[in-house]
């Protein structure tokens, strides 16, 4: 199937106009490294990619910088068309700055940042020296993310599916209305970082992102960690929130472990809450975990379910004297 075909598929299926803007590529530009990725997007351990600022500006195309909401067909080297996959982020950032999470979400290798950066510090330098230009660690990158929206033979995935992004103020009005919605439920907060007490969207969008930049000094409490937005791919509506922690606090050492999550009220009982606690431990391994903790309040029962369905060993209940809660805490296999 050819990507008109393919589109024509997709566009019939999702009922949009077939004349939405589209582009039809090949990762790397075809060749065997390039079907690797496109089957590591088929996988669904792909959901990101990245390109040098600077070759835009070098070829004067800044209008052609990838943008939100767009739609490109996925082909593999043979011309074969794979998927269709929209664009739902995109960032431009120094090379230093680029998080944790964007190495993952690569998904190459072992999907570390250490790995990601390895392997794009010898691709960007090979970039920058054919522009005449010489790539440093401020160096500016695009960063986009996006989901496979239609994928040959298969169709239309599940409209539940879960997307996962890094704060950004392009979902502030999601974030917000989030928020108010906890708030009216007088609702916990957790995997939230510190949205209760920051209703300026700018102020916690930096908060966050400064939280999981690998540049970042160590706190007072000596922890690093990723908040993640979960939206729910047919509507793009932030259902839950979640913070993912690979290093941790002497209180999250001691009591909360490496996860945090909590889901919106109106959303709860629909099998969100496990499939992001699934996601946290993938993400995990990228940090070379092969074990995770985490921990509930005694009297939440169905924080407990979402644990024992990603296979959580209880191991203890503690008391955490500054809260005045009990909680179970839950070991969680991850290789």
């Amino acid at each position: 199937m050819n990507a008109q075909e393919l589109w024509d598929e997709y566009v019939q299926a999702k009922g949009i106009d077939p004349d939405t803007e589209h582009d039809d590529w090949a990762f790397c530009g075809g060749g065997p490294d390039g079907d690797k990725l496109a089957d590591l997007v088929i996988a669904r351990r792909k959901f990101a990619t990245a390109s040098a600022y600077d070759e835009y500006v070098a070829e004067d195309a800044l209008f052609d910088l990838p943008k939100t909401d767009t739609y490109s067909v996925i082909l593999k080297d043979n011309g074969d068309a794979v998927c269709v996959i929209k664009n739902y982020s995109v960032e431009i950032c120094p090379f230093k700055d680029v998080s944790p999470f964007h190495g993952y979400a690569e998904g190459e290798g072992d999907r570390s940042l250490n790995y990601w950066r390895k392997v794009h510090t010898e691709f960007f330098t090979e970039t920058a020296e054919e522009l005449g230009i010489i790539f440093t660690e401020d160096s500016r990158i695009v960063l986009e993310k996006f989901s496979v929206e239609y994928e040959a033979g298969k169709g239309l995935g599940d409209p539940d599916e879960l997307i996962y992004v890094e704060p950004t103020m392009e979902y502030a009005s999601e974030i917000a209305a989030y928020r108010q919605e906890m708030l009216d439920a007088d609702s916990g907060f957790d995997g939230c970082f510190s949205l209760k007490r920051m209703p300026d969207m700018q102020e916690y969008v930096d908060y966050c992102r400064g939280w999981s930049n690998p540049n970042r000094p160590a706190d007072k409490h000596g922890a690093w960690g990723t908040v993640l937005l979960c939206l729910r791919k047919s509507d793009m509506k932030m259902v839950g929130c979640m913070q993912v922690h690979n290093v941790l606090s002497e209180r999250m050492r001691k009591y909360t472990g490496h996860v945090g999550y909590s889901v919106r009220p109106s959303e709860r009982k629909k099998g969100y809450a496990t499939q992001m606690l699934a996601k946290a431990k993938d993400f995990l391994t990228s940090f070379g975990f092969e074990e995770a903790f985490v921990s509930c309040h005694t009297d939440n029962e169905a924080s407990r379910r979402v644990i024992l369905a990603n296979g959580g060993e209880y191991m203890a209940t503690v008391f955490l004297e500054e809260d005045n809660v009990n909680l179970e805490q839950y070991k969680l296999k991850l290789k």
